[in-house]
């Protein structure tokens, strides 16, 4: 497992994050300014791997609802597509999913260039969490408003993309169905 020698923890009011850089001025930003005031808000839970010295990388989940509008697809077959693949039932007429939304994630420089497999390792975490968690409380879905720059990591780990209209912005919308997981992991009976 790539995370020895790391501790890993929830972060809460009195955390001392420590030192991070990850490249990227808004998440580097987020960790030391605004992860504090986001937990006391209860806006976003974050989780710190960190040395002795530095933060490694840090991630950000909360609550989502997958909302999925018609008009936020190219056409009523793509629309049609979604809702066949996201709903064991078509017949219902539900268009929001219960979801976590990784909100941040983010791994310092120097542990990216060594490749130790850190952000797969969060992802599988939020996985975890989820399929845990859900039989107390329903997750269908775990959502990603992804980079860029992070589009290939996502879909290597099974996410897709919600749409195609998002394309050429700097963000899109992903997502990764867990009944496949939950079935195979979990009884779901219980």
């Amino acid at each position: 497992m790539p995370l020895t020698g790391f501790s890993f923890s929830k972060l809460n009011s009195t955390t001392n994050i420590l030192p991070f850089e990850c490249g990227d001025d808004d998440l580097n930003s987020f960790l030391s300014n605004k992860a504090i005031p986001y937990k006391k808000e209860l806006l976003a839970t974050t989780y710190l791997l960190e040395s002795e010295d530095k933060t490694i990388a840090y991630l950000s989940i909360y609550n989502d609802a997958l909302a999925v509008q018609e008009k936020d697809f190219a056409s009523k077959g793509a629309f049609k597509r979604l809702l066949k693949e996201i709903l064991t039932h078509p017949k219902r007429h539900l268009r929001q999913f219960p979801a976590i939304k990784i909100g941040r994630l983010a791994v310092c420089e120097s542990t990216k260039k060594e490749r130790k497999g850190i952000g797969r390792a969060l992802v599988n975490f939020v996985i975890d969490l989820a399929l845990e968690q859900n039989s107390n409380c329903a997750c269908q879905l775990i959502t990603v408003d992804a980079y860029t720059q992070s589009l290939d990591f996502y879909t290597k780990l099974g996410f897709k993309f919600l749409t195609d209209s998002d394309k050429g912005d700097d963000t899109r919308q992903m997502y990764l169905d867990l009944r496949p997981l939950m079935n195979t992991a979990y009884d779901i009976s219980a």
